[in-house]
């Protein structure tokens, strides 16, 4: 397959080592998993496929020409349909396939092409010619997966990276940004860009995310889009103007029958009413255009090389084998699939990305290779080597001609309701998982402890505690129902409350409702989520939780929510999706706290036994120091009540949490003068600066035990669960997005 440079790659890889190659294939494998947040499909090589400059001249020159063909013959089987009227064109399997959407016929092109993007599969023959072996025009997809896994190869293999010289892949996405930019402005518009995906593709989704990242456009869905007034506009939240959502051009990763139910039919994904007709009329530029799977039709391939000479007047550069196998290919570099110590030569595809830019079409220098034998498959990156320094000096290009061209949009993209949902509920979930890790240590760690003293009052704290996790969890009737006693039933729950992802309310849930929201806001969260990410599920997984001292287990998960919120603290724009991601946050910080609050203050006990529990109360919600250094006293009750409720400035206090929901709030657009948010914000308010640790209690009755704490709390906890549904109803309006994984009774 490749020219390798003996200088450079097979002295380095060879310098690995056996057991080093190993070990940087499971670093690979690793990280590209973490980058993903899901294991990938295939082994990752950590050998790269190089190609030599030469050899890819050759295959750019044959793709760019395959491009402008099946440019080409999209503008003609859309448009006049003149290569259909002889014999060259497989007209019938043409009009038979439905592939061939005739509602999209007359779409012009927004540029000088219709197809902007393609992606090949091709491989090279023994001989050294590049063969096509498969198209992918209507949703071509690898791209974002391809710089991830150059992202991780240089990580792993570190020397080797910088030891070779190689074109980099980061320069062509950004010049396809500015270019496509300037392409939208030159036709009148702002150059707002959105990527439209199939939220419901996760074998494909993060690649999809990535490369919205990659190009600086929002993810969405086509719930998010609505066509008003015949032009395209983000259905934005309520009160965000006007002007801010309107929508120039859609970059569809979605296959084309799927997008328009009006004209194209019945989908399962809804589609947007009247997007065909929008781009018939040359209100928004869709690209890939509605249609173009159409060139994928196997006919239509095979008579290319007449096509070519037809349209084009050239020869074909490219051709496909004639047969199932084709003749011998050529190989590339690999590990041994059977663990053998020494590099071994096995067949690859590559995967090749072609864009239109500015001047034809690009191809971007690199992509992604797959073995093709009978061996387990392997995911390898490809390399193409910077050919010899030139003599000829550098133009001498002036820091004013390098910022023309480049533009900015008039303000930010407006949230769409499913982003905001995603927003909101990665808050709250990411909130419910570190709550649930940190109860869940301290329990464990102070139970161990109660446990070892076999007396009447460590077993009723250790009761009282246990009871308080499925309090705080719901996982009912969980401790409720279990012996305190018995240390397997316990330890049985605890595990099941820990690992069980088909429990509501579980930690192992709760987690894998943190990580759905997190993959689909791929394109706003920064990188450093996604090895944290990683760690927190290999933690959890079942029965890698319980191998070792639970305890470190859910350190792990305590430290991993903390550089989750640290990270999206400092990479995420202010703005309104940072507000509902802190309201989200403070909703369900304030909503634990209350649970745990009305579970261990529910009756009055011993003075000793209550100074034991306040001290577990007191680790989980970080108020230990401040305690300590407000009081000079050993934990009361009613005083380590009165700091985690009416505190301001504690951190996990339910005062600092509605006051920080204020702000939040405060800074979402106005929606109302009658905002039925901020109304029952202000109640909340209310509600909770009339609260007294003191009067809370003390005993409902003379001679009784239980306190008004439940009552009392469980009525904030009702209003803050009013004002969640009211907050996604008043900025989301998209209920149907919520109920897939919003639990509100956890």
């Amino acid at each position: 397959m490749t020219s390798h440079r003996p200088d450079t790659l097979p002295a380095e890889l060879r310098a690995l080592g056996p057991a080093g190659r190993r070990r940087a294939a499971g670093a690979a494998r690793d990280m590209l998993a973490a980058e993903l947040s899901q294991r990938p499909g295939e082994i990752v090589d950590p050998v790269p496929v190089v190609v030599d400059d030469d050899a890819w001249q050759d295959l750019v020159a044959g793709l760019t020409q395959r491009a402008r063909l099946l440019d080409e013959l999209y503008g003609d089987l859309y448009g006049p349909r003149t290569v259909l009227t002889g014999d060259v064109a497989p007209a019938e399997a043409v009009f038979a396939d439905p592939a061939y959407l005739r509602p999209a016929v007359g779409m012009p092109a927004h540029g000088a092409a219709h197809l902007h993007m393609l992606t090949c599969r091709v491989t090279r023959t023994a001989e050294g010619r590049w063969m096509v072996l498969e198209d992918s025009t209507d949703t071509p997809g690898g791209s974002g997966l391809a710089i991830e896994l150059r992202r991780v190869l240089s990580r792993s293999v570190p020397s080797l990276y910088r030891s070779t010289p190689l074109h980099r892949l980061q320069p062509f996405f950004d010049t396809v940004r500015t270019s496509l930019h300037a392409r939208l402005r030159a036709d009148g518009r702002a150059g707002r860009l959105v990527v439209l995906i199939d939220e419901a593709g996760d074998a494909q989704s993060a690649d999809h995310r990535l490369l919205a990242s990659l190009l600086g456009a929002p993810v969405v869905s086509a719930t998010d889009l609505v066509i008003r007034d015949g032009s395209v506009r983000l259905h934005a939240p309520a009160g965000t103007a006007a002007e801010t959502t309107g929508v120039d051009a859609i970059w569809r990763l979605v296959p084309s029958a799927q997008v328009d139910p009006l004209d194209l039919g019945p989908t399962p994904l809804g589609g947007v009413t009247g997007l065909t007709e929008a781009a018939r009329r040359g209100e928004v530029a869709v690209l890939n255009p509605i249609g173009a799977g159409i060139l994928e039709n196997p006919a239509l391939r095979a008579a290319l090389p007449d096509l070519c000479r037809q349209v084009l007047h050239e020869d074909l550069r490219l051709h496909s084998p004639a047969g199932p196998l084709g003749p011998e290919r050529a190989t590339a570099l690999s590990l041994d699939p059977d663990g053998g110590e020494e590099l071994v030569e096995r067949p690859v595809t590559l995967q090749v990305m072609v864009v239109a830019g500015e001047s034809g079409y690009e191809v971007l220098p690199g992509g992604i290779a797959r073995t093709d034998d009978d061996a387990p498959p392997a995911l390898k990156d490809v390399w193409v080597l910077v050919p010899e320094p030139s003599s000829a000096p550098e133009g001498a290009e002036s820091r004013g001609e390098a910022l023309e061209g480049i533009g900015a949009l008039p303000s930010r993209t407006a949230i769409t309701p499913s982003i905001g949902t995603d927003l909101f509920w990665f808050g709250r979930y990411l909130e419910r998982v570190d709550q649930t890790a940190r109860m869940l240590r301290t329990v464990v760690d102070v139970g161990n402890d109660l446990r070892a003293e076999r007396s009447a009052s460590a077993l009723t704290a250790r009761t009282v505690l246990l009871r308080a996790v499925t309090d705080v969890t719901a996982t009912y009737p969980g401790f409720t129902a279990i012996d305190p006693t018995d240390g397997d039933a316990v330890d049985a729950e605890l595990a099941s409350v820990v690992t069980d992802v088909s429990r509501p309310g579980s930690l192992g849930q709760s987690f894998r409702a943190l990580e759905h929201s997190t993959l689909s806001l791929r394109d706003l969260v920064g990188e450093d989520i996604w090895p944290a990410l990683t760690r927190m599920r290999e933690t959890l997984r079942a029965p890698a939780a319980l191998e070792g001292p639970l305890e470190q287990s859910l350190t792990v998960l305590v430290d991993g929510c903390l550089t989750l919120t640290g990270a999206i603290t400092e990479s995420m724009s202010r703005g309104t999706g940072r507000d509902l991601w802190e309201a989200g946050r403070r909703i369900e910080r304030a909503l634990g706290l209350l649970a745990l609050l009305g579970s261990v203050f529910s009756e009055r006990r011993s003075l000793r036994l209550e100074q034991r529990v306040c001290a577990a109360v007191a680790t989980i919600t970080g108020a230990s120091t401040a305690f300590r250094r407000a009081y000079r006293s050993p934990l009361h009750p009613e005083l380590l009540a009165e700091m985690l409720l009416a505190d301001a400035a504690l951190p996990r206090s339910l005062a600092f949490q509605v006051e920080r929901l204020r702000e939040a709030v405060d800074r979402l657009p106005d929606t109302s003068a009658t905002s039925e948010v901020r109304s029952l914000l202000a109640d909340l308010r209310s509600r909770t600066e009339s609260l007294s640790a003191r009067s809370l209690l003390q005993p409902e009755a003379e001679g009784s035990a239980r306190t008004g704490v439940p009552a009392q709390l469980g009525a904030a906890r009702d209003l803050l669960r009013t004002l969640s549904t009211a907050l996604e109803e008043e900025f989301f309006r998209a209920p149907e997005r919520t109920a897939a994984w919003g639990i509100d009774d956890v």
